[in-house]
């Protein structure tokens, strides 16, 4: 099967939310307290992501010829090609793992420690750590779903087809010919991006105007230098956890970390249930298709 991307369009967007709203709903992520005008100058809200919020749209406002003009990002994980978050976690397998398929990114919450050093490492500042359950929590890719067949809960709800996903070669196509239409249309400025970091990105974004205002770094690469220092730190951290959990690398190497990390039943538990109330959602989404 071929790689997956996320297509996000700008100029289609009318952020409506529905995208923030459709992954708390398939997620299971509670609400977050948030107050008005969560970010200066601007609707935006909450502020940013956390263990909690996987998907935000930003909101950004600029002024031209006297016109007050706004400007929508999705905000979510960019499933890196050159992923740094998987590079420094430093757990045997590791927990933060590539989908085979599809290329996505997502962290498995059975082996994940809850170190932090993806936090670190990623340069779109994706990932955060939940401390009570000592776990990185981020967008999945809605690999669950897209493995039967279904769109990521993002792109299923999105009213104006601003959020896409599919083959990774066709939307990075449509996003070179959308761009070429824009420029067209009087947006000179119009670019892709994502197909030019981090040897591709798995979430590619038309935008109407100049990166800077986006908050959007141009270039992105890969700094050994680093990464090397959070590694090491988290590494540190993991056999910390090891030592506390009486678990040798002997273990490790054959896979007994996961149940380890488990052992009190709480987590597997949990990711049990959330997967069984997941199967009864697809299945109504399922009946509702038919």
């Amino acid at each position: 099967m071929a790689e997956h991307t996320f297509y996000y369009d700008g100029s289609l967007c009318i952020a409506c939310r529905s995208c923030q709203v459709a992954c708390k709903q398939w997620n299971y992520l509670p609400g977050e307290k948030t107050e008005f005008f969560a970010k200066e100058g601007g609707y935006q809200n909450p502020s940013d992501l956390s263990p909690i919020t996987w998907t935000l749209m930003k909101f950004h406002e600029q002024e031209t010829q006297g016109e007050v003009e706004w400007l929508f990002r999705r905000h979510h994980c960019f499933h890196c090609t050159q992923a740094a978050c998987i590079e420094v976690c430093p757990v045997e397998p590791k927990a933060m793992i590539r989908h085979p398929e599809f290329g996505t990114v997502h962290v498995d919450q059975n082996l994940c420690i809850g170190c932090g050093a993806c936090v670190e490492a990623c340069p779109y500042g994706v990932p955060h750590v939940n401390y009570e359950l000592e776990k990185s929590r981020k967008c999945t890719g809605c690999y669950d779903r897209v493995a039967n067949g279904m769109l990521p809960a993002c792109a299923k709800t999105c009213p104006t087809k601003a959020i896409r996903y599919g083959d990774k070669g066709e939307l990075y196509a449509l996003a070179k010919q959308r761009v070429k239409e824009l420029r067209q249309a009087g947006w000179p400025d119009a670019n892709v991006y994502g197909p030019d970091q981090l040897d591709g990105l798995h979430s590619i974004y038309v935008l109407p105007v100049k990166l800077e205002t986006y908050e959007l770094p141009a270039k992105v690469e890969w700094e050994y230098g680093r990464l090397e220092p959070i590694k090491r730190k988290a590494q540190e951290k993991y056999a910390a956890v090891l030592r506390e959990r009486g678990v040798g690398l002997a273990s490790v190497a054959g896979g007994g970390i996961s149940g380890a990390l488990v052992a009190s039943g709480v987590v597997a538990a949990g990711l049990k249930k959330l997967a069984d109330r997941k199967a009864a959602r697809a299945r109504e989404e399922a009946e509702e298709q038919s």
